[in-house]
Parts: C-alpha cells; structure tokens; sequence
C-alpha cells in the first residue's frame, strides 16, 4: 500500500472484487505482516533464564545454531528458507509440536492472518487444509466477508496491545474439506494460537480516549472509520500464527440438521429431502446411504392419502398402495407394534423374506436401519437409513442415530400438525355447518364450557338453539336426471357391445368356430335386453360378459388375424380410460352436470356474498343433481338482536329474482352443453317462524320442536310431487313453483310477481294450482310462473346491476 494514499476498506474489497481471478492475498489485507521467528526465539531465550527445568545444554546448543543461521533471525521473505534449515525449524518448533503427537495432530504454523501454512503436521498436509491461494471456498465464506473478518481480528489485538482494550470476536474459522475416500465433506475448526505473533507500531501511537475506543467498538461493522482513526499504515504484524484443527462434522452437521428441520418444508419437499438425506451420509462418513420416513399406522393416518405428502420412505411413498395389513411379518412390524429400532445386516440372509422384503431388495437395499420417531411419548412415524452394502450400518450406528430421532419426530409431527391445520381450516370453510353468521354463539358457548369445566370435572356443553326465526328454500334440480344419466349407461354399454361384435365379426369368416357363432348370439341378446329399458344389474353382467369371455380373447385374434386387429384396436381405444370401459354418453351426461351446477352455484355464492353485507343471515347449500338451499334470517341469529320485517321481504323478493335469472342463466349454457339437460325450480314459502337446533352428532342444524318438523318434511317430498288430479309434475322446465301454505303468503308473492313481470323477468300468466296430498302433508298449495327466458330485462345483471338492490327498492315502495 502506497504512502501517499491511505485506502478505505470498501476500497479495498472493491478492487479485490472488480476481478473474479482476484486471490485474497497479502496486497488486499491493509496491514502489513511479515513471518518472523524471531517471537520463538524470544521464548526459547526466556525458557533458558526463567525455566530452572528445561535442558539447558539443549537450549544453548539451539540458540548457537540460530546464530549461526542469519535468515531465521530477522524477516522472512520467502518461505523456502524455512525449507532450507527445516532441522533447525524442527528443533525450534519442538515445544509447539510435541513429538508424541506429531502423527495425530491436526496443527500448522502460518504468516500471520494468511491460511498458508510453512510447517505442518503430516496429518494436516493430507487434508490439504491450508493448500492454495483462495480459502474463502473452503470457509464458505465470499471474499469480502474474510477481509472483514480478518481486518476486524487485527483491530482487536491493536485494541488490546496498545489501549489495553479487551474486545473479543468470537467467531470461529470452520474449514470444509472433501473426504477423498467418500467424497463427502468434512469439516474443521480452527483454534488460533496468536502466542507468537506481535504488532508493531511504526510511529507514535495516536491517544484515544475511553469514549473514542467505546464509540468504535460500538460500529464495528463500519471499518472504514477504524482506519481512520488507526490507520493500517501505522502498525505491522510479524511472527506466525499457530493454526489448532478439531474435527467438528458430526456437529456442524447435527447443528445443521436442527436448523434445516425448523424450517416447515424441509420433510415436504423433494430438495429438503435430499438435503437431509446428504446430510445423514456425512454424519454416518457413508455416501451410498439412503433415508426414507413416513407417519405410523397408530395415528390412523397411515391410509389416509393426506399424510402421504410428506412420506419420502424408501417403499412407504406417496403413490405406493399399502396397508397395515401388508407390513404383516415384515422387519417393519416390531418398530410399529413395540416402538423399537430394528437393524438388519442383510436383507438376503433373511430366513422368510416377505413381500416388503423382496420390494426392497429389487431397490438395491441390502443393510436396513428402522427406527420409531416419537413425540411426547407416542411413536408417530418411522425413519429408514438404507445401505447397498451389506453390515455398513450396524448397531453401533444407532448410537449416532439417537441424537437425530429427536430432531426428525419434531419436524414430522409439525409437519403433520401443518397438515392437519390445512385441511381444518378448509373443512371449516367448505363443509361445516358453523357459518360465520352464528360463530358468535359457538364461540360463547366455548367460554361458558370452560367457565364450567373450572368448577365442575366433567361439564356438557350447552345446546345451541336458535328461535323465531324465519326459513327460506328453493331448489334448482336437473330434471330426470336418474332417467337421462340411465340412457347415458345404456348407449355406452350398447356401444361397447357393437364393438365386441365387430371384433367377432372380424375373425368369424376366417375362423369357422361355432363358439363365435354363440358369442354373437350372447351379444346380440343382452343389446336387445337393453335396447328399450336398462335394469339395476345390466350393466354389471354385460361388463363381465366383456371382460372375462370377449377381451380375453382379443391377444389371440391380434396375432392369429391381421384382419380382426383394426376392430380390437378400435374396441380397445373405446375403453381406454380409467373406467375400462365405453363412457362417452356418460361423460357427456357428467361434464353437462358439472356445468350446470357450477354455474348455479357460483352464481349463487356471489350473489349471497352481496346479500351478507345488506343483512346477515344463515345460508347454506347442496349439490346434488343439481342445488338446494337453506336460509334463516331472524333477530336471535345475530349478537345485536337488530332485525326488522323488512328485511325478510327484501330476501325473499331476492330470492325469487335469483331464481328467475338462474332459468335464464342456465338456458343460455344449454347451447354450449354436450348434453342439453333442463332444469326445474321450486320455491317453498313458510309463513311462521321456525327454532333451529345445532346437532353435534351430525354437525348441523335441524328443525327444533314438533311444530316445525313438518317443514322438513315437505322440503324433502315436494320435488316429486304432482299437480291435484292430474299426473303432470309441480315443477316444470322453464318454471317457477312457489309453494305455500297461507292465504297471507300468496297475497305477498303476488305482489312481487307483479313486479317482475314489470321487470322482464316473468311472463304475464300466473296458474293457481292445488298440489296432491303427500305422505304426511296435506293441503299445501302453489302458484307456477313462467320465466321470461328471452326477452331483455330493464336490468342486467352481467352490467353490474344487482338482484339485491333491486329487490331494496321494491321492497321499500
């Protein structure tokens, strides 16, 4: 470094870093440093007066020897003098070296803050330690980050020298070197020994006061501001360092585990994985070794396909089809049944291999290590450490394995517990009855409970009810949707079976066998027995029929006629799905379904999520050939107590407006259906106010009291009822039943159908009709309206407008 310009350490790291050939050398630390063994001497000197028990025949023959060798007294510029008088160095280093140990020791001597020994043990030259310019690789370390470091270092013996200020870093060097036998890394630590090294000042020491040294040690990130203050020119380093390396691999590597496994996707994916997998090989020194882990059978998660997401066994997988019943008598059996490690030597030498047993063997696994995970007290999973080599892992292995166990069960039981959370959280949002709506009452409920449970030992949570409240229903179903899903199975097996007779066909002139003649007979017969009608057990007979007389053949036909294997082939790709069968029409039928339920229910979702933020209310829905719903609005369902009748006569104008432009909705997407099936809807108006109970064995609500079951039961009978006298269905395509039981409750929907009709939304004719007696009901009533499905309507819902504000408006006027 020039005199006449003193460089910053950003400077410094700049111009090392401008250049990726750059070493980190002498030239880019800012102090100069020089290798003297002239501290070593010093110490040999003093031994000679102080030490009244040291050889000092042996000494002076030593300090005579230096004496009468120049180069090793002052500055040493090339380290090959060392080299060149490696007797004498040998003599000198011998209290540094003791000689017992100078095959074991892991030790070396180097220029100060430079990692590039001058003498070493043989062990540590092996290991190639402190070989090459560059040691920011093997430190893991990037250049920039080292200069620091060792700037920092040096800073702090100028504290402590010339300020007498004790400021340790105490962050060690842990050197990664690979095995050149496994190939796996290994890694060192450096104890440095700074016994024999010195700094000099060049000049007159500049005074810092107690504050100055307090204000620096407080930014010791900012170096720049050290070099200011104590410029790098001022003070020079000699001597050496001496380098003390202690194996620390199977700590680093257990210290890494423990952070890898805190994170919640180390188990969960497949580069998590693999690092804790070659992670387990450098702590075992063994690289061919595999891991596997998976949750146990005894937390009921074992056939569950969610828990297998986070399985990585080595036959445990996540697409692999075993049950509890498989690992049977399996070398697995006693880690899941009594909890404890199993280790096999060789799985070839087993007496009664099982199925598992031959499974792995075909996966090249020979050595096996099975140990339980377990977590407070319960065993929840298992890990495997696997090995191509017989006897590579032992007993002696699972001494090391102990230390790990631990580690793995805590980040499998989180995983799990992450797993578990998952899936409640979407239990609760998509299927239990426990709707935002009414939270507040479970939630209080939850508080009263453990109010209870403080006095008493064994309390029952409070039933949860809920009274005068007011019910609102309507269904959109797929109309004979048994009937058409029906004709769907009969066209496909009728397609199947022309198939088969094609192949038959194809073989029969070339092949005069009379069995031929008697499969077409059979074929001919079951097409004829479903031509008209399809029975419950057709299917079935005419699927076994296929698979255990026709397709058997089909190999044969293939090779014997190259005439039959157009039709084989087109038979085959008919059925190729994973049904193994025709299922065109009923594709068709299912796709069709699927459309139109998804779009009601979407269509509903979003317009209920409007409904909500006008006033809140219970609501809940079914798919099944279509939608039905639920909805309860009333005073005692909110915690406020806030409700007006208004509010009730705004849902259920809602209400029918929805169920108008869903008919319009559905009869737009009919065009576009592969099988254009129709809808029919229905509404069910009941007058008085109902009490709801929340049943905890079946997790939802149902009607409360005698007086209320017979809602319920018309809800679940009035989709099949008929028109009094007459065989025509209630519900029609294209139509609106509105069923009711009260005068007071036709005069209300009246009024709202007039409305509509003003609105586009229903044609001008109302029929008033009388609606046969069901079981158990009787007397109940309907008007039918005919949903305008062409025209335009003042207001489009697409635009923007929205059904609620509409029906607000209406219900107002």
């Amino acid at each position: 470094m020039s005199k006449h310009h003193k460089a910053s350490f950003h400077e410094t790291v700049v111009s090392m870093s401008s250049d990726d050939d750059v070493i980190l050398s002498v030239n880019d630390f800012p102090f100069k440093t020089t290798l003297s063994l002239a501290p070593l001497i010093s110490y040999w000197e003093d031994k000679l007066v102080n030490d009244p028990n040291c050889n000092t025949g042996r000494v002076r023959e030593l300090i005579k020897l230096l004496r009468s060798t120049p180069e090793l007294m002052g500055s040493i510029q090339d380290v090959s003098v060392i080299d060149k008088h490696i007797d004498t160095v040998d003599v000198l280093m011998e209290d540094i070296f003791p000689g017992a140990l100078w095959e074991n020791d892991l030790k070396a001597v180097s220029v100060p803050f430079r990692f590039q020994s001058f003498y070493a043990t043989p062990k540590l030259e092996e290991l190639e330690l402190l070989e090459g310019n560059d040691s920011s690789e093997k430190l893991d370390l990037d250049r920039q980050t080292l200069l620091f470091r060792l700037t920092l270092q040096a800073y702090t013996i100028i504290l402590e020298k010339f300020y007498n200020a004790n400021f340790v870093v105490e962050e060690p060097f842990v050197f990664t070197v690979h095995d050149k036998f496994t190939g796996l890394p290994r890694q060192y630590k450096a104890d440095v020994d700074l016994k024999f090294m010195e700094v000099r000042a060049k000049g007159a020491v500049k005074p810092l006061k107690t504050q100055q040294i307090n204000f620096l040690i407080n930014r010791y990130n900012d170096l720049d501001l050290w070099m200011q203050l104590l410029p790098p020119d001022n003070f020079e380093f000699s001597g050496f360092a001496i380098y003390d390396f202690t194996d620390v691999t199977m700590e680093e590597t257990i210290s890494s585990l423990r952070y890898d496994l805190l994170d919640k996707d180390t188990v969960s994916t497949e580069e998590g994985f693999d690092s804790l997998q070659q992670k387990l090989r450098v702590l075992f020194g063994l690289p061919g070794i595999k891991l596997g882990f998976a949750s146990c059978p005894e937390s009921r998660e074992f056939d569950t396909s969610y828990a297998r997401r986070i399985w990585s066994g080595l036959i445990l997988t996540q697409d692999c089809k075993l049950s509890i019943n498989d690992l049977k008598g399996s070398v697995y059996e006693p880690v899941l049944k009594e909890g404890r490690t199993v280790v096999v030597g060789d799985l070839q030498e087993l007496p009664q291999p099982t199925a598992i047993e031959q499974q792995l063997l075909e996966t090249g696994v020979r050595n096996l290590i099975i140990a339980p995970l377990r977590y407070e007290d319960n065993t929840i999973g298992l890990m495997e450490l696997a090995s191509p080599i017989p006897g590579e892992l032992n007993a002696l292995s699972t001494i090391r394995l102990k230390e790990i166990l631990p580690l793995f069960a805590l980040a499998l039981n989180r995983s799990l517990d992450e797993l578990r959370s998952s899936i409640q959280s979407i239990i609760k949002e998509k299927y239990t009855a426990i709707h935002p709506i009414v939270e507040w009452r479970f939630t209080q409920a939850a508080i009263n409970l453990l109010e209870k449970m403080e006095r008493n030992a064994s309390p029952e949570i409070e039933p949860i009810i809920f009274r005068d409240i007011y019910p609102i229903y309507g269904s959109s179903d797929v109309r004979s949707s048994a009937a058409e899903r029906n004709k769907a199975i009969q066209g496909d097996m009728l397609e199947q079976l022309v198939l088969a007779k094609e192949v038959i066909l194809a073989v029969k002139d070339k092949m005069p066998l009379a069995i031929l003649d008697e499969l077409m007979f059979k074929i001919d017969k079951l097409s004829q027995g479903i031509l008209h009608e399809l029975s419950s057990g057709d299917e079935v007979v005419i699927l076994d029929f296929l698979r255990t007389e026709i397709e058997p053949l089909f190999d044969y036909f293939f090779k014997k006629e190259a005439s039959a294997q157009p039709a084989i082939q087109a038979y085959r790709s008919a059925i190729n799905n994973p049904y193994r069968t025709v299922y065109n029409k009923r594709r068709a039928y299912e796709e069709s379904l699927f459309m139109i339920n998804e779009t009601i229910s979407s269509f509903l979702d979003r317009e209920e999520e409007k409904a909500q933020q006008i006033f809140p209310h219970y609501f809940e829905k079914y798919k099944t050939d279509g939608i039905e719903y639920n909805i309860y609005i009333g005073a005692s369902l909110l915690s406020n107590g806030d409700f007006q009748p208004l509010y009730l006569k705004n849902m259920r104008l809602w209400q029918l407006m929805l169920t108008c432009e869903i008919a319009r909705r559905i009869q737009k997407l009919r065009a576009s259906l592969k099988l254009p099936l129709e809808i029919t809807q229905l509404i069910l108006v009941h007058s008085d106010p109902i009490s709801i109970r929340y049943r905890l064995d079946e997790k939802k609500f149902d009607v409360e009291g005698a007086n209320n079951i017979s809602y319920e039961i018309i809800k679940k009978r009035i989709d099949k009822a008929t028109i009094l006298d007459s065989e025509e269905r209630l519900t029609q395509p294209g139509k609106i039943a509105i069923v009711y039981t009260q005068q007071k409750a036709l005069q209300e929907y009246l009024r709202y159908v007039e409305f509509l009709q003003a609105e586009g939304y229903i044609q001008d004719e109302i029929e008033h009709l009388e609606v046969e007696d069901l079981q158990g009901v009787q007397g109940l009533k309907a008007i039918r309206v005919t949903v305008n499905l062409k025209e335009e309507l003042r207001h489009n819902i697409d635009a923007g407008d929205e059904l609620l504000n509409i029906a607000q408006s209406a219900s107002l006027n």
